[in-house]
């Protein structure tokens, strides 16, 4: 979309709103989503000479807090460019730019105005901003290729620069802005300017510093701070150079002086060798040109100059004077670009001749030649700009060179190029060098020329890099050989693939170029700054700088000898200086007498002179987490706060040593107590106090080490699998001894029980009695088979009998139906019609329907009037067989045969044949289950019965018929279930009303203590999984709180370990046992196989022992504890819960969530100013915050060096607080959710659907590519080039006055801006300082945005699998999560609401998630537990090996273009391979993909070859 600047003005003054959630991933909006603000596209990442990132040209932006990790001197020179403005003058490769980003994202947190980097080439300026929008987002590039001379108005500029926070350009660029009045010096709050050593003279920053800064200063002005970066600030060998650099940019040149011994050891000087390839008297070497030489003189020499197409353009243009004088002149001084091309060509083979030797001259010629006429024939960009003219023009003079076909290896070399040789022939290990060349074109032939040379070839794989110039319209140099290939060389040389570069100057400064160990300067260094930058490049251990000279006794040679022997000299100063400082150190008066810590407890103690190390070893223990730097760091200063500069001088002076910033802020910074006069005396002492002060706030144990688990809870007692617990609590026998008190101490109770098959087609009302109160039993569903079930209602209301009527009606021997259903359904089992009716059932059932007696089972005769009455209602008994009753069929006439019988009967064959028979139908042994039984055990048999005509069949004398309903037979069989659903109910109400009577629980709580206390072992209606879920994640807050509101200064570390320690299964099955709820837990199965009655008397018989014992899980246990915490919260939230975990816990000293939440709100920091980047922050969020320090602490992490006086928190313990938040506000969700369709009985989701789900949707994977994906949106602007940018549109050579009058059109000409809309993801606000982590960010981001619409679409579209194996792909590491998760604690900090955060988490999308599995039914299982599941019992192995091959072992490695590898995997389930994949990033990726497609095959049926 192309935009006037009127629109464009029109846009800027409307506000951006964040994004909303359906946004973010809709694929039709036509937004791109970017990882930071840089317009310009990026290239593959690199780790650079400073340890920062390069992102790749076409990954999006990570991090804008992306600070890189410093090392102490680092943080000295940005502490002093805090200070005051300063030029950094530090050696190459010691991190200069590391220094830049700290001080820039230092800059952007404190001030809303711009920063403005500036670099002296386009390659340099183009790498900085590769290295500097790693680290800062909302950065710009500008550079000549922008068509920057075409922004002539404000309103270009400001549209330009809208949402921009930090500009990369040249120094040029910046000048012409300022001069221009388009940027004001007063809207930059930081000018950084990288090799400033060429601001002199009239370099622009020069001009721009004396013209524009200057004067605004002494009219005490606003102007921006100034940060200079050099390796020298010596262009010449004159000291003066140094305060005329430092006058002209308003700086202090400033290097390391508390830290140089860490410097001196980040930076190895090279030994420095001279190589004469002539004699001091030799001869000058004969210039003789070869054969192709002269050949290329005649065609120069040969050129008709009236043909040229400049002179021919001339002569047809318009007669002017104008045109005549430059007619004139061009032809009497062959002045045209055609004949100013041959002559330098020829120049440049004859300084070939010189340099390297006639072979590589000749060598020079082809190629120039050859790679001109190829490009003839195609649309290289190497004759970009020529007419057509000028190409034919030289084509034909090219065509009249004698250029050889072949040339054969390299021979006749110059005496130069041997001495280079015979310095790469030596041996050396593993080597790394740079070949410093001056001029471009010789660049090229040396490079192939050591390529390709016999002698070394082997041992070296050969680059080239040259500069390049990106100005529109200005043509390509076609004779300096420079091809695009080149600018990969440089990325080749630092992923290794190439060992030697061959390079101009544009290697010497700036650029991020790799340790070497080998540098050669095959032509003269001509300045300090050109010595000391080269010689930085070598700066492995062990490294070799080689200057190649025409003699040893030339000026070059003797003048950098001297050079290096002085700065040698100065080296030596510091060794022995090393020496002055350790008599200093021993003889610092104190250290002996200094104090000692000890604990009287153990005995241990520390002295001074332990400190150091313990204090080492301590933040080595916090080390929890990658991409940071855990080492503590020291500052020296004296008396007065200021650096010390001369330690042998024994100045007294102090040591302030720096902590990570994973501990609170209160425990990052220490001072030493005492002066000292050495440096190391003065850390001891500062390291000393840190420790004591560690050891005060409790985070060194009594034995003066680091906190471990013992030390924090004691002994610990690991529990095993399973412990010995108190037997289960049996309410029968409290039951059994009420039904014994006599006269006013009994008391009777009873409930009304409606019983009911499933088509209400058999239906009785009973009251249930007992002595005891009966608690309420929610509607209970007994199975009778698989297809049918009974249902028992219990009366809400419960009746205490007076004792008259309890002794009228309920104590005579008539009214008790029990013993006549159990003798209904269970009688023939005990071999007798009487069971034991004598004997009194725990709980007495009495009919409401009618009066049941045992007389009435197969009281009545079989015969036709009966039957006609009674049947097929009624069962039939079996007189001979105790009464076993059989459902009726049919009437048989005679006795059928034997074949035609399921079941004989035993002495069938001796039976009578001529007497009727009936047909009989088996009553079932059990009935009554808890669940739908799956599978019958009789299944063979009854197929067997139901196979033939006649089941079973009795004579009819030897059957009688009941006299009762068949559906009190039916109600009989129930009895059992119906028993064990009254004790356990019986006991849930017992400890409702001891061991938990102090939650004054209300009664409706008992149906879910019922549940609470049911293992899935026991079989019982309901078990505790549903209300463990939430109960998990209500203690887990609850702890997580607790553990971080009593241990305010405590790291994330020691906070797990106090959290895991309350939550782990053998801490609360400790306490299920010492609070007594094991034995009220049910867990031995409910079986009906051999049931029998137990009677009031047999339980008087025995006294229960209480020593009794069982075995339970662990898990079990705890899973209990969990449970019964989840009803409290059910009934009473999380005050109610939090009692019920007192109860539990009472050694803890609980506070409740709300003093918690207090406590930490008020250990924020407040008064804290949102930085200026974060200000969008809240408006993505949806939140505003009180306490902004708040905000920012969920943004830090905990590798971010907090220099400059920040003192907050980095995110860790807000991500432990976050991370239970999180999961608490899914449990909650996935709760309340109902299972149940339209129009059924509602019912919660299954235990194992809500694992499944929240597996899903809390995972760091899915956390991870929402934080990738919920961003701000803003609007950015770019110029638009339109048209034809060479020289005139046609590509022919211009006159003066042509290119006048195209530059007054081009200026004139209104410029065209293109916006576009990019989402500032969460994650680009993370404020952080790992060099690798900056890297992870951005090939994280590319393959994000390779994947993104995928993972989307399964997310949120259309798929039908949860894309487990693409988010493994994406592989983004747990920072991303952890992010969102300390976000998450922040909010509920700032606020006391789970409301709150519950909105945070719909807004990132993981609540629209939820509902989009929920609604469409994705299959979220993971491939890996499906294939085990649906491999049985069967082995699942995973065969993975790297790139291509069989499964026999490692292949050819197949990786992709930035060295990623890939895997492949096999998948066997047994003895079968059924699947194989190839092409995953990572071992896991492959397994998972590999178990997916063996679900699929295995599923399908089929199995691959």
């Amino acid at each position: 979309m192309l935009l006037s600047v009127v629109q464009v003005y029109a846009k800027m003054s409307q506000p951006t709103p964040p994004l909303d959630d359906d946004s973010l991933t809709s694929s039709d909006s036509g937004d791109e989503v970017v990882r930071g603000e840089g317009i310009n596209d990026v290239a593959s990442p690199q780790s650079g000479a400073d340890g920062l990132v390069t992102p790749s040209d076409d990954s999006p932006q990570p991090s804008t807090m992306a600070l890189p990790s410093a090392r102490a001197y680092q943080r000295e020179m940005l502490e002093e460019s805090l200070k005051q403005n300063v030029i950094v003058a530090m050696d190459t490769g010691s991190g200069k730019t590391r220094v830049a980003v700290m001080r820039i994202i230092k800059e952007l947190e404190r001030s809303p105005k711009r920063v403005w980097f500036l670099a002296p080439t386009v390659d340099l300026a183009n790498q900085q901003y590769e290295v500097l929008r790693a680290h800062i987002i909302h950065s710009k590039l500008i550079c000549g290729a922008d068509n920057v001379d075409a922004w002539s108005t404000q309103q270009v500029w400001d549209a330009l620069l809208l949402n921009i926070r930090l500009v990369v350009s040249t120094f040029q660029i910046l000048f012409d802005a300022v001069q221009h009045s388009f940027v004001r010096l007063d809207s930059l709050s930081l000018v950084v300017i990288d090799e400033a050593h060429n601001c002199v003279g009239a370099n622009p920053v020069a001009r721009l510093m004396k013209e524009f800064y200057a004067p605004a200063k002494r009219q005490n002005q606003i102007v921006p701070h100034i940060l200079g970066l050099t390796a020298s600030p010596l262009m010449r060998m004159n000291l003066k150079d140094i305060d005329v650099l430092e006058n002209t940019l308003d700086a202090i040149c400033k290097t390391p002086t508390k830290h140089r011994e860490e410097l001196m050891a980040q930076v190895n000087r090279p030994e420095i060798m001279t190589m004469p390839y002539a004699e001091p008297d030799a001869p000058e070497r004969p210039f003789i040109p070869t054969r192709v030489m002269s050949s290329l003189r005649k065609a120069y020499l040969d050129l008709d100059i009236k043909k040229d197409p400049y002179i021919l353009r001339l002569v047809s243009g318009r007669n002017t004077l104008r045109n005549k004088e430059e007619l004139k002149r061009a032809v009497l001084q062959h002045d045209t670009y055609s004949q100013k091309q041959m002559r330098s060509f020829y120049a440049r083979a004859s300084e070939i001749w010189k340099q390297v030797g006639p072979w590589a001259a000749d060598y020079y010629i082809y190629r120039v030649i050859t790679e001109f006429t190829d490009s003839l024939a195609t649309t290289s960009e190497l004759l970009e700009g020529w007419s057509e003219q000028e190409r034919v023009y030289l084509g034909e003079a090219f065509r009249k060179v004698n250029i050889p076909s072949t040339l054969g290896e390299p021979n006749h070399l110059a005496p130069k190029m041997e001495v280079l040789l015979s310095i790469l022939q030596q041996d050396r290990e593993d080597p790394m060098g740079i070949v410093f060349v001056k001029e471009r074109a010789t660049v090229a032939v040396v490079a192939h020329i050591l390529s390709i040379h016999p002698l070394i070839r082997g041992r070296y794989r050969v680059g080239s890099v040259v500069g390049s110039s990106t100005m529109p319209g200005k043509r390509r140099d076609f004779l300096d050989l420079s091809r695009k290939e080149d600018l990969l060389s440089l990325e080749r040389f630092r992923l290794r693939k190439f060992n030697l570069l061959v390079a101009t100057s544009v290697l010497e400064e700036g650029i991020d170029v790799p340790e070497c160990n080998l540098v050669i300067c095959f032509d003269e260094i001509t300045s300090p700054k050109a010595f000391i930058q080269r010689r930085g490049r070598a700066r492995m251990a062990k490294s070799q700088l080689y200057l190649i000279v025409e003699n040893l006794e030339t000026k070059a040679a003797t003048t950098w000898l001297d050079f290096e022997r002085k700065m040698k000299a100065r080296y030596e100063d510091e060794k022995r200086e090393r020496v002055v400082m350790e008599e200093i150190e021993e003889s610092d008066i104190g250290l002996a007498e200094y104090e000692v810590l000890s604990v009287e407890s153990t005995g241990a103690r520390l002295t001074i002179r332990d400190a150091k190390g313990h204090l080492q070893h301590f933040c080595a223990s916090l080390a929890s987490r990658k991409f940071t730097d855990w080492s503590p760091y020291y500052v020296f200063h004296d008396t007065n706060g200021k650096p010390v500069v001369d330690v042998t001088q024994s100045i007294p002076m102090r040591a302030t040593v720096h902590l990570p910033a994973s501990l609170d802020p209160s425990l990052r910074k220490f001072e030493s107590l005492n002066v000292w006069t050495s440096e190391r005396n003065a850390a001891m002492d500062a390291a000393f106090q840190a420790y004591k002060a560690l050891y005060n706030a409790g985070l060194i144990s009594q034995n003066l080490l680091p906190l471990s688990e013992k030390d924090i809870f004691g002994e610990i007692d690991h529990r095993t699998g399973f412990s010995k617990v108190g037997e289960q609590f049996d309410p029968w026998y409290l039951v059994a001894q009420a039904w014994r008190h006599d006269g006013a101490l009994r008391k009777l109770f009873k409930r009304r029980l409606t019983i009911s098959n499933h088509d209400q087609s058999m239906h009785a009302e009973f009251d249930l009695v007992l002595p005891v109160p009966i608690p309420y039993m929610e509607q209970l569903t007994l199975w009778w088979d698989g297809n049918s079930a009974w249902t028992i209602g219990m009366g809400e209301d419960t009746d205490e009998l007076s004792r008259a009527n309890s002794r009228a009606v309920y104590f005579s021997p008539a009214p008790d139906h029990t013993s006549a259903l159990l003798a209904y359904s269970f009688g023939y089992r005990f071999k007798s019609k009487q069971i034991e009716h004598d004997k009194q059932y725990p709980f007495r059932l009495v009919s409401l329907d009618q009066n049941l007696a045992i007389s009435d089972m197969g009281a009545i005769d079989f015969d036709s009037d009966s039957a006609a009455k009674l049947l097929p209602k009624n069962l039939i008994r079996d007189l001979s067989n105790d009464y076993h009753p059989y459902r009726y069929l049919q009437t048989i006439p005679t006795k059928p045969a034997i074949e035609l019988v399921g079941r004989p009967y035993r002495g069938f064959d001796q039976a009578p044949d001529d007497i009727p028979y009936v047909s009989l139908a088996k009553w079932p042994r059990k009935a009554g289950y808890f669940h739908n039984p799956s599978t019958n055990n009789n299944t063979q048999q009854v197929s067997l019965e139901n196979s033939k005509p006649y089941p079973r069949v009795l004579p009819i004398s030897q059957v009688k018929i009941d006299n009762c309903p068949p559906v009190f037979t039916h109600i009989g069989m129930l009895i059992p279930a119906l028993t064990k659903a009254l004790e356990i109910h019986l006991v849930a109400s017992d400890l409702l009303q001891s061991r938990l009577s102090d939650l004054s629980l209300p009664a409706d709580s008992l149906s879910q203590i019922v549940t609470a206390i049911c293992s899935t072992s026991a079989r019982t209606p309901a078990n505790y999984e549903r209300i463990e879920f939430l109960g998990d994640s209500i203690l887990k807050f609850c702890a997580t709180v607790y553990a971080s509101s009593k241990n305010l200064l405590w790291p994330e570390g020691y906070l797990s370990l106090f959290k895991d320690n309350i939550v782990s299964n053998s801490r609360l099955a400790k306490a299920a046992v010492e609070f007594g709820l094991d034995r009220y837990i049910i867990y031995k199965p409910f079986s009906l196989q051999k049931w029998k009655p137990r009677y009031v008397e047999d339980l008087l018989a025995t006294t229960p022992s209480g020593t009794a014992n069982r075995t339970l899980p662990t898990k079990t246990l705890a899973d209990v504890v969990e449970s019964v915490i989840g009803v409290a919260f059910i009934q009473g939230g999380y005050p109610k819960s939090l009692e019920c975990i007192r109860l539990f816990l009472p050694t803890e000293k609980w506070t409740s969530i709300e003093e918690g939440r207090s406590i930490l709100y008020n250990n924020a920091q407040s008064g804290y100013g949102l930085p200026v980047t974060f200000q969008k922050l809240e408006g993505l969020v949806g939140y505003t915050f009180r306490k902004k320090s708040l905000l920012v602490e969920a943004m830090t992490h905990c590798s971010f060096n907090g220099s400059g006086g920040d003192s907050i928190p980095c995110l860790d313990r807000l991500e432990f607080l976050g991370d239970s938040i999180l999961d608490f506000v899914v449990v909650r969700k996935l709760f309340g959710l109902s299972n149940s369709g339209e129009g059924e009985t509602e019912k919660g989701l299954e235990n194992h659907e809500m694992h499944l789900l929240r597996t899903s949707l809390v995972n760091g994977d899915i956390l991870a590519f929402l934080v990738m994906e919920w961003g701000v949106e803003e609007v950015f602007f770019e110029t638009v080039r339109e048209g034809d940018n060479s020289n005139s549109g046609s590509g022919e050579e211009e006159t003066p006055a042509e290119t006048s009058e195209r530059n007054t059109k081009r200026q004139k000409k209104e410029v065209k801006v293109s916006n576009r809309k990019v989402k500032i993801p969460l994650w680009s606000f993370m404020r952080h300082s790992s060099p690798d982590m900056g890297i992870i960010h951005t090939e994280t981001a590319k393959r994000h945005a390779e994947l993104r619409d995928q993972i989307n679409e399964a997310l949120f579209g259309e798929g039908e699998f949860y894309p487990w194996e693409l988010l493994l792909r994406l592989g983004a590491q747990k920072f991303y999560s952890d992010l969102f998760e300390s976000l998450l604690g922040a909010v509920w900090v700032d606020s006391g609401s789970i409301e709150a955060c519950e909105e945070v988490v719909e807004r990132i999308g993981i609540l629209r998630l939820l509902r989009r599995l929920r609604r469409d039914k994705v299959h979220c299982l993971h491939p890996k537990e499906e294939l085990g599941r649906l491999a049985l019992s069967e082995k699942v192995e995973y065969v993975v090996v790297e790139g291509s091959g069989s499964t026999g072992g490692k292949q050819g490695e197949e990786k992709v273009g930035n060295g990623e590898r890939r895997f492949q995997c096999w998948v066997r389930v047994g003895e079968r391979e059924v699947a194989h994949v190839e092409g995953a990033l990572t071992k896991e990726e492959a397994r998972v993909r590999g178990a997916r497609e063996a679900c699929r095959v295995l599923k399908g049926g089929m199995e691959v070859n």
